[in-house]
């Protein structure tokens, strides 16, 4: 296959161009007047004009719930994956709060086994902590090939106190025995007292129902929860007195508030560290933002409050204005979905009933990439943080590039009209959006995608087969 007059991303500028694809993989990538001597010799080969359209990396979404499993009337791996591949998305990391939930190696092979031949992109799987922090089902977990586990204070999966020193001092030092990644959602727990005082207050003075759900789960809960991971992984540096290559491996997942950003930012300055923890060091942290927290505020009025209902919540206007800058300044160097479908019944019960959690795979690279061409986001940026850091950080191999040698993940976009997200399009079973039919401006995107390469082949066509892999 080649890819012919196309405006390519590469090496952080866009150059015209043509991309040769061979046995799912970037072959050449030529820019100069030999690229006409090439497709001439290339008769027996596919040519695509791509009309000057621009080519990019496929996306990596380092956060999403794809369901399945006991949770199919919300979500399958077809559904999912296929709204992935029609995103742009051709990388996905999957959590483990399913049902049954994650937990032990036999519900962990069950779950990939299930996946396989019926996803639409590449899927790596998160499993949850097993019970008592079996270090022994862990090992088996790491061999069946999960990428990380992921903890959940506000509601284990497995019943682990995540406030509890020991707990995360435990699953700390086992991240720095076997190298594997701690995905952790970061947000101490209100007792259900203070949650219940909280509620009435906030309800005795007519806030509304956004608000008051970003006052249950506020953001110095978020913070006080960083702190205390931090605090705990230095301390395991300094007790088993690691070296470097084996310091453990901490991501915190969809950070909403500017104080989360500036106390890591703080963990990274060697002056910080020298008067905190007495020692200077080069953590192995890392941090996602979501494109809603990016987005959208707690000031959004919707029909349907509980379309917007996420956590962590949907913060105040100077957060996401924050994090937005954060990301125009290149600061941001990670984003996931938190793709979180559920059963449009399940969205329209009363407020507090209804689950915390949208769709986000087919709203993201509309709406950023839209911020692109608007000026207002460095395409560079947003390639760095959606694309290429995600492959750097997970060491995904010959991914989240476009360079010769590495799999032709591709997604070739172009700019139009603008128009409005229309959730009844979208291909996940959760056909709503907070994006939609709301108060703010990002709701119109003027960004279309043409057609999405997963090694080299098209994937956001209604009759695809699902060729994605198990990372």
């Amino acid at each position: 296959m080649i890819l012919k007059n196309a405006k390519i991303f590469y090496d952080g500028q866009i150059r015209k161009g043509m991309i040769s694809i061979k046995d799912e993989i970037i072959d050449l990538i030529l820019f100069d007047s030999s690229v006409n001597e090439f497709i001439k010799k290339s008769n027996d080969l596919l040519i695509i004009d791509c009309e000057e359209r621009l080519i990019l990396p496929g996306i990596i979404d380092i956060h999403s719930h794809l369901r399945d499993m006991d949770q199919k009337e919300k979500e399958t791996f077809q559904t999912s994956t296929l709204a992935a591949a029609f995103s742009g998305i051709t990388t996905v990391f999957n959590m483990p709060n399913t049902l049954p939930p994650a937990l032990t190696a036999n519900q962990v092979k069950e779950w990939m086994l299930k996946a396989k031949n019926n996803i639409f992109v590449d899927v790596g799987f998160i499993s949850g902590v097993p019970k008592e922090i079996d270090e022994n089902e862990i090992k088996k977990i790491i061999e069946l090939g999960a990428i990380g586990f992921k903890i959940y204070p506000l509601k284990s999966l497995s019943g682990i106190e995540w406030t509890d020193s020991s707990n995360i001092q435990k699953i700390i030092h086992i991240s720095s025995k076997y190298q594997i990644p701690i995905f952790i959602h970061p947000d101490w727990p209100y007792s259900s007292r203070e949650k219940q005082r909280l509620l009435d207050i906030n309800i005795q003075k007519g806030q509304s129902l956004l608000k008051i759900h970003n006052e249950l789960h506020p953001e110095k809960c978020e913070v006080k929860f960083i702190e205390f991971v931090v605090e705990n992984y230095f301390k395991i540096i300094e007790k088993y007195n690691l070296t470097e290559e084996k310091y453990p491996i901490i991501h915190f997942c969809h950070l909403s508030c500017e104080q989360s950003v500036l106390m890591l930012s703080q963990v990274f300055d060697s002056s910080y560290q020298m008067v905190t923890f007495g020692s200077q060091i080069n953590p192995n942290i890392s941090y996602e933002i979501t494109p809603h927290h990016l987005l959208l505020n707690y000031n959004i009025i919707l029909e349907h409050p509980s379309f917007g209902k996420v956590l962590p919540p949907l913060r105040n206007s100077s957060n996401s204005k924050f994090l937005f800058d954060q990301l125009r300044k290149g600061k941001v160097k990670l984003i996931g979905t938190d793709h979180a479908p559920h059963a449009l019944k399940d969205k329209l019960l009363p407020f507090f009933e209804a689950p915390s959690g949208f769709p986000g795979f087919e709203t993201y690279t509309l709406l950023l990439l839209d911020k692109t061409f608007q000026k207002k986001l460095p395409l560079k940026y947003f390639v760095e943080a959606a694309s290429e850091n995600p492959a750097k950080r997970f060491n995904l191999k010959r991914k989240g590039f476009i360079k010769e040698g590495y799999y032709a993940d591709l997604i070739i976009i172009e700019e139009v009209e603008d128009y409005p997200i229309d959730s009844q399009k979208f291909k996940t079973k959760a056909k709503f959006s907070p994006f939609e039919n709301s108060n703010l401006s990002d709701r119109l995107t003027s960004v279309q995608i043409w057609k999405v390469l997963l090694r080299g082949n098209e994937v956001n066509l209604e009759n695809s087969l699902p060729k994605g892999k198990i990372i």
